[in-house]
């Protein structure tokens, strides 16, 4: 199974820092730089002899890799509770790499805080342990099984038929009305032409007998 080597940084406590809030006190949390990595502690407020007892973890490669690098652990006072014009530092430790050893040969160390410019006031030490560590990677969890698969049917899937739609229906013929079976019938000018060569006709008849 495949490893990840890891640096533990154990920060257990500080004794006897310098006040710098102005009240004869410090609110303070410790920050530490390794191998391209920073972690923080959390604050404890208005304590000048703090006890963290946290655990710190760094992400590291083999030790060739990293022979030489250093370690830079800073100690400050929180501005957010009385700010100060002073500077917040109380004191640095740097630690080269080769002095760490594996898990099970760690013991509590106290550093001597250093100063990290000129016009800082230092005092106290920090009490470490630090060692190497080396990790298993957990295997990645394989995708869940169902319980109960689905079994494929063994019928044929339904095909769906779409309805075409019904054509268009034509438009229905009108016939035109039979010829009358009468024929053709006579025109106004003939039909007034007879009536009057019938009624000449009788005016004719009428005549003729009046004067026998």
């Amino acid at each position: 199974m495949a490893t990840v080597r890891k640096l533990i940084v154990e920060v257990i406590d500080a004794q006897n820092l310098a006040p710098k809030d102005g009240h004869g006190t410090s609110s303070l949390y410790i920050v530490v730089d390794f191998y391209g990595q920073r972690r923080k502690t959390r604050t404890l407020v208005r304590d000048l002899n703090p006890v963290w007892n946290e655990t710190l973890s760094f992400n590291v490669g083999e030790r060739n890799e990293i022979f030489g690098d250093v370690l830079e652990l800073d100690v400050y006072h929180d501005m957010q509770h009385r700010p100060t014009r002073r500077e917040n530092s109380l004191g640095q430790v740097r630690l080269s790499s080769t002095q760490f050893v594996k898990k099970g040969e760690e013991a509590l160390i106290y550093y001597e805080l250093k100063k990290k410019s000129l016009f800082n006031m230092v005092r106290g030490k920090v009490g470490l342990k630090i060692y190497y560590v080396d990790e298993e990677i957990p295997p990645r969890p394989s995708a869940p099984v169902p319980e109960n698969p689905p079994t494929p049917s063994s019928e044929p899937p339904s095909v769906k038929v779409e309805e075409s739609p019904p054509p268009p229906s034509e438009p229905e013929k009108v016939e035109p009305p039979p010829p009358s079976e009468a024929g053709p019938q006579p025109k106004a000018e003939e039909v007034n032409k007879n009536l009057r060569l019938k009624r000449n006709l009788f005016l004719n008849k009428f005549r003729f007998r009046k004067k026998l």
